[in-house]
């Protein structure tokens, strides 16, 4: 008797990444196999890698990759995208019935299931992922198409977040592939908006006043820095993720403004302002996760309208069987580095 087929896919352990060759998954009802045509690496798939507390029902071995750009293998008849068909992976499994799913904030499904974490991901050959979950990217390239999903859903939705008024000023911290994506979505979707990033590379900065938006060198001092050359800020995002960003956002904005904090970090945070600072001020802080289906269908329809673009993002590409030098370059982070991608 012939041997199963094999799916040769990543396995990643504290301190461990290792290639395997494991059987196909079963195909249940409702759900699609798909050939993985690229898949982003970014700091979660790190996180892992450094063994990071991982959420409920989750557990080590970790089989990683929640970017994913894939055609359809198979699919149950008239149910989603069928064979042939290019999609990308919006990377949450929720319940679609809890409170939280009906009033549009399945992000914080509390039965929700991350693909990469406590799904089998997309760093492998094939894998399965429930039909209603994805979304037709038929027109566009698949490795820029694999940053969708995280990157720059992710990036939406922070700027949804930020309630920023149309005409509005926003500063940035934290220009790497989501802050840019920010920087770009809030342009697209307003041409009027007054936009300021806060960066600390020469390569960053020169990349993004390349995309004709002023940037401020370095975190130290930018709150006074941003307030003496743009004026006061309606929002700040910060992607960051420095202990210093808080408190330099806080001195950035305006009475009434709003920070929105998205990076994952187990610190404390830091404010550089007291109770009645934030009461007088009426300062709004508030956090940014994941993304939405809905989201991952607003930012793919506006990459394939041409309202934006994602070229350049993608400044290290590897094969599969190149993941652990792959992630080694997410680890040096060198000079120009956006965004990884492990392709087909």
């Amino acid at each position: 008797m012939d041997a199963a087929p094999a799916n040769l896919r990543l396995v990643v352990s504290p301190g461990q990444l290792l290639l395997e060759n494991a059987p196909k998954e079963a195909r249940p009802a409702g759900w699609a196999r798909l050939k993985v045509l690229a898949c982003g690496i970014c700091g979660t798939d790190l996180h892992l890698l450094h063994g990071m507390k991982l959420p409920m029902g989750a557990a080590y071995p970790i089989f990683p990759g929640h970017e994913v750009a894939a055609e359809v293998i198979e699919a149950d008849p008239g149910c989603g995208p069928q064979p042939g068909s290019r999609v990308v992976l919006h990377p949450l499994l929720t319940c679609g019935r809890c409170q939280e799913c009906i009033s549009g904030r399945e992000n914080h499904c509390a039965s929700g299931e991350m693909l990469g974490v406590h799904r089998a991901g997309g760093l492998a050959q094939e894998m399965i992922w429930r039909s209603d979950r994805l979304v037709p990217a038929d027109d566009l390239d698949p490795q820029q198409a694999a940053l969708l999903p995280d990157a720059v859903a992710t990036a939406f939705h922070a700027l949804r977040r930020s309630n920023l008024p149309q005409g509005g000023k926003l500063a940035v911290i934290g220009s790497g592939g989501v802050g840019t994506n920010i920087l770009q979505i809030s342009r697209a979707l307003d041409p009027a908006v007054n936009l300021v990033a806060v960066v600390n590379s020469e390569g960053t900065a020169r990349r993004i006043s390349e995309l004709g938006i002023p940037v401020i060198h370095g975190l130290e001092g930018a709150g006074r820095a941003c307030k003496a050359d743009f004026g006061e800020m309606d929002a700040v995002i910060d992607f960051s993720g420095a202990e210093a960003a808080p408190n330099e956002a806080i001195r950035m904005l305006r009475k009434g403004g709003r920070l929105v904090l998205g990076s994952v970090r187990d610190e404390r945070v830091s404010l550089a302002t007291s109770y009645t600072g934030l009461m007088t001020r009426e300062i709004e802080i508030v956090g940014s996760y994941s993304s939405t289906l809905s989201d991952l269908r607003a930012v793919t329809e506006l990459v394939r309208s041409g309202q934006l673009s994602l070229a350049g993002l993608v400044t290290h590409s590897f094969a599969l069987e190149d993941a652990e030098q792959a992630f080694a370059v997410l680890e040096q982070r060198p000079a120009g580095m956006v965004r990884v991608v492990v392709a087909a």
